[in-house]
């Protein structure tokens, strides 16, 4: 029994494993510094849709980052194919796009979105749990 608990407590001290994708590259820079400054171990990175996929299936991070609109392979395009991969994956979109259509989208989804700009704190609570 403890050996269990010694598992727990090891599994829920070790830093969340992410991928940021995002089209600009200083926004995937910046997120980057940034969660690994607090504690979260950036996986990868890319700028576009098809490279998240191909990020997801390398590295089956605990949370991916996405904006939602990129080129070759938007964010949406991403969400499908990653939940193809893994219906259970911790998706969070990060957009300056806070249409009605696009949250009806990731309401069915069950995605959250941070939108832009957005703060730090949010962004890392939203990963942590």
């Amino acid at each position: 029994m403890e050996n269990i608990k010694a598992l727990i407590l090891f599994t829920m001290s070790m830093p969340k494993s992410v991928i940021v994708i995002d089209d600009d590259e200083d926004t995937v820079r910046l997120f980057s510094e940034f969660l690994e400054e607090n504690n979260i171990k950036v996986v990868g990175n890319g700028f576009d849709g098809v490279t998240a996929v191909k990020l997801f299936k390398e590295t089956k991070p605990d949370v991916v980052l996405i904006d939602l609109n990129m080129p070759n392979g938007s964010g949406f395009y991403a969400i499908k194919k990653i939940h193809d991969i893994n219906p259970k994956a911790h998706i969070i979109a990060v957009s300056a796009d806070g249409s009605f259509a696009t949250e009806e989208k990731l309401e069915k989804l069950k995605i959250p979105l941070i939108q832009k700009p957005f703060k730090m704190d949010q962004v890392i609570s939203m990963i942590q749990n």
